[in-house]
């Protein structure tokens, strides 16, 4: 099984010295995949990963159906609807789109392809609606609407935990989730007729979708409304049943459970 997998990291540059108001040095660049975690976890299982961060996604993100077809599955995580929307025009030597990568998302979906959506402050609706997913062709494969140019993102420093809804589905099944640590935040989302809440998060007034499945056209999709890293996941991510829920979660997207 192959995975593409765009998002969850960031150019880090730095240690930046200011010598004096005329002499500032940057000593280093690099780039920090917050991501790490997960793609550990799916490789640990044997699943072939290929990590884009969104300053590569840009200009590196497949254009085409057939492109995406090299994937089982597409995570995307934390990366702006922008990254894949756009195209680096500004580059020297860049070419002129002829396709529309977040079409091509949605039919290779329909087609049969798996797709994930990872909760974060750029996913989604996102931070301040920066994410940007709502009324485009990725949110219409999802079996979730993002809230319309808002900031869907809620903040819990004090922690939620989950609740279990279909505790035996193949995504969930053999997972003590009553163990599960709490998380610290996530984004709003809503489910749509027709797909399968899994789990949710947050009790109350606060309570909303965590995980949520369907079925697209020939294909699969699934919506996870926090963080596979830190910091809403800041707890989930070291738990010793992390991978186990994401390898699930791949090979279901991929129609093998």
């Amino acid at each position: 099984m192959k995975v593409l997998y765009a998002g969850d990291a960031a150019a880090k540059i730095g240690p930046i010295f200011v010598a004096s108001p005329f002499n500032v040095e940057v000593k280093g660049f690099s780039t920090h995949v917050w991501g790490q975690p997960l793609i550990d976890a799916l490789t640990q299982g044997g699943i072939e990963v290929v990590h884009m961060s969104p300053d590569v996604a840009i200009s590196h993100f497949p254009r085409t159906v057939e492109e995406l077809s090299e994937y089982d599955v597409v995570i995307l995580s934390d990366i702006e609807c922008e990254v894949l929307a756009l195209y680096p025009f500004w580059i020297p030597g860049a070419e002129i789109p002829r396709t529309n990568r977040l079409k091509a998302i949605r039919e290779y979906t329909r087609n049969g392809g798996g797709l994930l959506m990872v909760g974060g402050w750029t996913s989604f609706s996102g931070r301040f609606g920066h994410g940007g997913y709502y009324d485009t062709p990725v949110e219409e494969a999802l079996p979730v609407s993002c809230l319309k140019g808002l900031d869907d993102r809620v903040e819990t420093p004090e922690g939620v935990h989950v609740n279990i809804q279909e505790r035996s589905h193949p995504i969930l099944d053999g997972i003590p989730w009553q163990d599960c640590p709490v998380f610290e935040g996530f984004n709003r989302i809503l489910p749509k007729s027709g797909s399968k809440v899994l789990a949710t998060i947050g009790e109350g007034e606060d309570e909303n979708p965590l995980v949520v499945v369907w079925e697209f056209g020939k294909g699969r999709a699934m919506a996870f409304s926090t963080d596979c890293s830190p910091h809403w996941a800041a707890f989930f991510q070291p738990w010793q049943y992390y991978g186990q829920f994401w390898r699930q979660s791949v090979r279901w997207l991929a129609k093998e459970s």
